[in-house]
């Protein structure tokens, strides 16, 4: 990375232990003087990036730096990040629904290993995009199977609902987030998840 606020992060990043990254993240004014640095000094759309820590620490991600910088330096679902190399062993077998960009299934492969077999469903078309291109990076598409649709109750076709970053949705119906407001929808498969298994 050859921007010099960057790099630092990056290695600020590596460096810190969670805790301190969980108090700065709160800390208000402190929190938001940082990212606004950082939208600075971040290039304007996909950027392929190394992982500066967490569990892909070392990885390679197609990353929108201005939103994703959680990814970036593996702050994103830090307790998650933790637990899974505990429910996670060599040769499992892991579904990851939801995949989005495929953060979680990377980190379900490496733990789960060669032997391992992942599933990643996912319903959005940019999403599904971005997931293969980041298996693609780090050689794991052959460990990560990518399951175009939502899971559901049904096989049949749902109507999936849009959030407002594009990133997220739900299919209609589902609990999901009941406080965003989802302005668009469209058609995908429907998986049942017990009769894919």
């Amino acid at each position: 990375m050859t921007n010099p606020v960057l790099a630092f992060t990056a290695q600020l990043a590596r460096l810190l232990p969670m805790p301190v990254k969980r108090a700065i993240y709160r800390s208000g004014p402190l929190a938001h003087w940082i990212r606004a640095n950082l939208n600075r000094a971040a290039p304007q759309g996909l950027t392929q990036v190394q992982v500066a820590a967490g569990g892909l620490a070392g990885l390679t991600l197609l990353l929108d730096l201005q939103a994703e910088k959680d990814y970036w330096l593996g702050t994103y679902e830090p307790e998650l990040q933790e637990a899974i190399p505990d429910l996670v062993g060599p040769g499992s077998v892991a579904y990851d629904v939801g995949a989005n960009i495929g953060y979680i299934a990377l980190l379900l492969a490496k733990a789960a290993g060669e032997r391992g077999n992942v599933y990643a469903f996912e319903a959005l078309p940019a999403n599904l995009e971005r997931l293969r291109q980041n298996l693609a990076l780090n050689e794991l598409e052959n460990r990560v199977k990518v399951v175009p649709g939502a899971v559901s109750n049904t096989s049949d076709p749902v109507r999936f609902l849009i959030g407002p970053s594009g990133g997220m949705g739900k299919v209609d119906g589902s609990a999901g987030r009941q406080e965003l407001v989802y302005p668009q929808a469209i058609q995908v498969p429907g998986i049942a998840l017990d009769e894919y298994v």
